[in-house]
């Protein structure tokens, strides 16, 4: 997938700063630092005059009806969390009036408010059970004192997270950094854990693939965990998928059409997925990249799995 290092800029109250994406922060990471955890309803949302606090930043604010607390200790019924909704990268926290959310927060230095954890990364509205139970399983592994247990536990965990839909990226971004091009900025050291997994969880994970309806980016670092498990299968599957794009949505083809390559090591196919690559990105090609991807698509359905190099010894007869 196309690495992006970009600098933004990013304009609130007239105020024009420059500021990189923060360090990804998936699931595990946010329960280790973050202060509290609770699950509720934003009640109300708005923005304070900047006299109330002398400052352009921090100044929205949501008002949290809290329904459950599963991490710190929050007596309160309800709470208030300032963020800066101006920002555009790094991505600021989102409140939506009215919907039932999972927030990471930290206690303000100064005042009695609230402030969300990692920015975007530490508001979760889908998929809240499933989170939950994700959540309550990494704090009870995150106590074991056996330093190997705890790292067999997360593995497990993490492919627990990679099976679901709504946390696969909290797993498949710690098994498989590079598989997200925001990777680039993480400053924490990027360790992949895939090469630690067994058959019977990668197995698992092709399994949770092949029940995937329309490949959409995160679930594209599934592919390159779990090729080895059944390539032909996999190639098929990858067909089929890439001929239920989108063709208003063509960014996540180039991960499908980069696995095909892959896969067949046709070089036809390689040439098409260049010149995709480069026009998808571009502004006001996407007549000629819908060209494209449907080229691709006629060539590749004679296209099989490359036959393996020859190894030393091994005429092949």
């Amino acid at each position: 997938m196309k690495k992006l290092f970009l600098l933004v800029i990013t304009v609130f109250s007239g105020i024009a700063v420059f500021a990189y994406p923060i360090t990804p922060r998936p699931l595990r990471k946010l329960v280790m630092e973050s202060e509290y955890i609770i699950r509720g309803l934003v009640i109300e949302t708005g923005t304070l005059p900047v006299s109330k606090n002398g400052s352009s930043w921090d100044r929205d604010f949501a008002r949290i009806l809290v329904r459950e607390v599963w991490q710190g200790t929050i007596a309160a019924d309800t709470i208030t969390v300032y963020y800066t909704s101006g920002l555009i990268c790094p991505a600021p926290a989102v409140y939506i009036k009215g919907a039932e959310m999972i927030a990471f927060l930290d206690k303000q230095e100064k005042g009695n408010g609230y402030e969300t954890h990692a920015l975007s990364y530490g508001v979760k509205y889908e998929g809240l059970s499933v989170y939950k139970a994700r959540i309550k399983e990494i704090q009870q592994i995150l106590q074991i004192k056996d330093v190997q247990q705890q790292e067999t536990r997360t593995l497990d965990w993490l492919v627990e997270c990679a099976a679901d839909q709504y946390t696969r990226w909290e797993g498949v971004y710690e098994l498989l950094p590079e598989s997200d091009f925001m990777s680039a900025y993480d400053r924490d050291g990027r360790t992949r854990k895939d090469i630690f997994l067994g058959t019977a969880q990668r197995e698992r994970l092709f399994t949770a693939l092949m029940a995937i309806d329309t490949l959409d980016y995160d679930d594209i670092a599934l592919v390159d965990i779990v090729q080895g498990i059944n390539d032909p299968a996999l190639l098929q599957f990858l067909k089929s998928r890439l001929t239920r794009m989108d063709n208003q949505y063509l960014w996540p083809a180039t991960g499908i059409m980069h696995r095909i390559v892959q896969l067949t090591g046709n070089n036809d196919l390689e040439s098409i997925y260049r010149l995709f690559n480069k026009t998808v990105y571009e502004y006001n090609k996407e007549k000629e990249s819908r060209s494209l991807l449907e080229d691709f698509v006629r060539k590749m359905e004679n296209a099989g799995l490359k036959r393996p190099a020859l190894s030393a010894g091994n005429t092949g007869a």
